[in-house]
């Protein structure tokens, strides 16, 4: 009997959980000051917003990221994001490492387009 291979369906839940594997890894730097440093010094290879964090931080963060050419995401609440880490609530999570951010932005971006189609988890 021949196994049928299933795809994984992308959740918010899936999402953090790899975000939570990325910090085991010490691929991540979080938090708002830590964020913005790493990236001044262009480390950053994917920037992570949290939904509901304070839009004058977001702003900020989001313009430096544009300046540094950093690829920007934004899921899940500022507590699901700190859930995801074993912290308090993040606003901003980066991700340094380019394999995982280019993992990340994908299963990010199909989950975001599958909300959009009305197709929730």
């Amino acid at each position: 009997m021949r196994k049928e291979k299933t795809s994984k369906v992308v959740t918010k839940e899936r999402i953090l959980s790899s975000i939570g594997l990325a910090y085991r890894a010490s691929l991540l730097t979080s938090g708002s000051d830590a964020v913005e440093q790493a990236l001044h010094a262009g480390a950053v290879e994917l920037l992570i917003l949290a939904e509901d964090g304070s839009d004058r931080q977001k702003e900020k963060l989001t313009r430096i990221a544009s300046e540094e050419e950093t690829k920007v995401r934004v899921i899940g609440s500022n507590q699901e994001l700190g859930r995801a880490i074993g912290r308090d609530s993040r606003i901003a999570i980066a991700i340094l490492d380019a394999g995982f951010a280019e993992k990340l932005m994908k299963m990010i971006d199909e989950y975001i387009s599958k909300l959009s189609d009305g197709k929730t988890e």
